[in-house]
């Protein structure tokens, strides 16, 4: 491909004010000396202006008003997930503290300080590790399934 081709591909850009400076005088300075690219470039400048000229279509009113629901509809569902992220995050580090406080009354309840010398120590250990995270499964559960009923209930609305 030589040097005419090339700049024959440019003629369209030139005119839509996509190129640079260096490539639009490139372009300039082809056409003053080749009859056949200034013409093409005539015609490309003509088709760029009647295009400028053209109206800019307006959406109507309904399209307007459906995008504007919509925009609002996510920024509120955005601002409800803000909010539900940030009360998760509190219940959990309320479960880890309530989970923390909760061992030493456990094993006051279970048998006393002197248990913690116990060997049975472990199984004990376990038991309330394994009741720990039977809360935790059901408070997860019940949060999942609280979401979708939420997003069962908005898709209705």
């Amino acid at each position: 491909m030589d040097s005419h081709d090339k700049i024959r591909e440019l003629l369209g850009l030139a005119v839509a004010g996509a190129l640079d400076a260096g490539e639009e005088q490139r372009v300039e300075r082809h056409a003053a000396s080749c009859a056949a690219c200034a013409a093409e470039l005539e015609n490309w400048r003509l088709l760029a202006g009647g295009l400028r000229r053209l109206p800019t279509p307006q959406p109507g009113n309904l399209v307007v008003e459906r995008a504007r629901a919509r925009a609002e509809m996510r920024l509120a569902e955005e601002i409800e997930y803000r909010g539900h992220r940030k009360v998760m995050i509190f219940l959990v580090a309320f479960a880890w503290v309530v989970t923390l406080a909760s061992w030493p009354l456990f094993r006051i309840f279970t048998g006393g300080l002197l248990v913690w010398f116990d060997p049975r120590f472990n199984q004990t250990w376990l038991v309330f590790a394994g009741f720990t995270g039977l809360i935790w499964a059901t408070g997860g559960l019940a949060a999942v399934l609280l979401g979708q009923r939420r997003q069962q209930e908005r898709r209705i609305a």
